[in-house]
């Protein structure tokens, strides 16, 4: 299965339902499956503003698995207002969008090692 790493509270604002775009600088064209890291690297101050303890927040683990259907490139800052903008992304014009839907949150977070970029994961 697919996957990508994040650092927290991102990986976590996906998987408790909060964040469905996530945004970077490169398109990405897989659909399917993809397995939610969350990184060693924790925002404290990220955490704090969407209601984390960077203390206890899990890190270093598969928090569950979405489903990334398509890809958006936001082109012009008035296109903005059709992705769904939240607080939880970069959505300035020349990034791309991964739509994701959870699938399911895992009751105990699974120990992993991530990766950059995307990657493969065995459950």
């Amino acid at each position: 299965m697919k996957a990508i790493t994040l650092w927290q509270p991102w990986a976590s604002l996906i998987i408790d339902g909060y964040k469905h775009i996530e945004t970077r600088s490169n398109p990405w064209y897989y659909e399917g499956l993809v397995a939610i890291h969350a990184g060693l690297h924790v925002n404290p101050e990220a955490c704090y503003q969407f209601g984390y303890n960077p203390l206890t927040i899990p890190t270093g683990a598969i928090l569950g698995i979405v489903r990334k259907t398509g890809l958006f490139h936001f082109e012009k800052a008035a296109e903005e207002k059709l992705y769904h903008v939240d607080c939880f992304g970069d959505f300035t014009p020349g990034r791309y969008g991964y739509p994701m839907t959870l699938v399911e949150k895992f009751a105990k977070p699974i120990p992993a090692k991530g990766h950059q970029g995307f990657w493969d994961w065995e459950a």
